[in-house]
């Protein structure tokens, strides 16, 4: 009976999707990669056995999905075993009904849906395009769900390296940014994706992920000339290991100790003075103007993000508590806050720009002096843009130019480190 059920809901499954994927219109077509891309991306997918699971959407309702190549879809707690189809033709509709996952009107009763995509294994979700499968997993409240891109990881590095670096720039400073990202994709992973269901987000949270229109032969080139390097320092048990290889846009003439922004400590991490990123970054990135926020804003950005602050009242008087001293400039590294109950607490410097502008695109640094003025908090002398620790992106650049190679560029803003190829 139980075979016969899987066999019933198997058709009607089948009969189903084969109305959605059946009629067509004119419309545009999922990209394919070029000629290069293709015989590159062939062989890289058999490089590497590293898979990694990226969270596309989270807490969502609803989302669209195509695929020009052969599909299958699987319920892994379900009766339905897999369904084979050969593409869509138009977009599929996939949304949250009655607490269960909808596929263009199927509903799944599981809590998970896999699409595994067949070669040149390409999907667009919501008109982005990406490279791997998707997972859909329903969220504990069955009130919405993830989607999830797993994919192998060098496939992802490629649509990770043109978001973070622009692609026309100096191939050292491309393949320093690679061993970068994979460094810190692979650390990530080991260090929080055991314990749910995705590795990496596919924002700045982590590190910007937009699969298929990031990439571009000078990315795939990239990508194949550091195939599995990564780069290692001396841990607590003086093995070497890698590390979170934190980086950012330009750090405005000095990086800074890791442990001063994150909380952890690491012997590449440490603070290095960088004359290189003033010659590459974009003059209102390097020294970014004068930003005003009412002090009402700041009191209620900050208490929403920490409640704890609340119980300071009002947020009266902002303070340096410590900082770091440069040549030529500070940047901030923990703040006082006292309250108009006369109670005191402390922020570190980077969590509390990122509570007042989490865009980070007006406060672009925490390289700044804090002014009070009348009802307002005044962002003066700002520089650099980003958190300051590790690989200076501009920086790396302006190296490249000097024909420094990925392996100085990468010892240099991270002392004390050594690479090491793992596949």
């Amino acid at each position: 009976m139980k075979n016969n059920s899987a066999e019933i809901s198997k058709a009607l499954f089948t009969a189903l999707l084969s109305v959605l994927l059946i009629f067509s219109g004119c419309r545009k077509k999922t990209p394919a990669p070029d000629s290069y891309d293709a015989n590159l991306i062939s062989r890289l997918y058999g490089r590497s056995e590293i898979s990694v699971h990226i969270l596309l959407e989270e807490n969502i309702i609803d989302c669209l999905f195509e695929t020009a190549g052969a599909f299958s879809i699987t319920c892994p707690e379900n009766l339905i075993p897999k369904a084979s189809f050969e593409k869509t033709v138009e977009p599929v509709k996939i949304e949250l009904r009655n607490g269960n996952i909808s596929f263009g009107g199927w509903m799944c009763t599981a809590s998970e849906i896999i699409i595994t995509t067949d070669e040149p294994h390409i999907f667009t979700l919501n008109n982005s395009a990406y490279r791997g499968n998707l997972r859909l997993i329903l969220r504990p409240d069955a009130n919405s769900f993830d989607v999830i891109n797993q994919l192998a990881i060098e496939p992802y590095l490629a649509g990770v390296i043109g978001a973070e670096m622009p692609s026309y720039w100096e191939a050292a400073a491309l393949e320093a940014q690679t061993i970068t990202a994979r460094t810190y994709c692979l650390y990530i992973q080991n260090r929080f994706g055991r314990n749910r269901n995705w590795d990496l987000r596919r924002t700045q949270a982590n590190q910007v992920y937009r699969g298929i229109s990031a990439e571009s032969p000078r990315i795939w080139r990239a990508v194949n000339q550091t195939i599995g390097l990564v780069l290692t320092c001396r841990v607590s048990d003086g093995n070497y290991d890698i590390f979170p290889t934190y980086y950012s846009s330009s750090c405005g003439g000095h990086t800074e100790n890791s442990a001063n922004v994150f909380g952890d400590s690491f012997e590449a991490l440490v603070g290095v003075k960088c004359t290189y990123c003033k010659s590459t970054a974009r003059a209102k990135d390097f020294n970014w103007p004068d930003v005003s926020f009412k002090k009402s804003f700041v009191n209620d950005r900050l208490t929403a993000r920490y409640p704890k602050l609340k119980e300071l009242e009002t947020i009266v008087n902002i303070s340096p508590a410590s900082q770091s001293d440069y040549d030529d400039f500070t940047r901030l590294t923990r703040f006082r806050l006292a309250g108009s109950n006369g109670k005191v607490d402390f922020l570190r410097a980077e969590d509390f720009r990122l509570a007042i502008d989490s865009t980070g695109m007006k406060i672009k640094s925490t390289g700044f002096e804090l002014k009070e003025s009348n009802e307002n908090w005044i962002f003066t002398k700002g520089r650099g843009f980003g958190h300051g620790v590790g690989f200076c992106q501009c920086g790396a650049q302006a190296m490249a130019r000097e024909q420094k190679n990925a392996e100085e560029i990468l010892m240099y803003y991270y002392p004390c480190s050594k690479l090491k190829k793992i596949y």
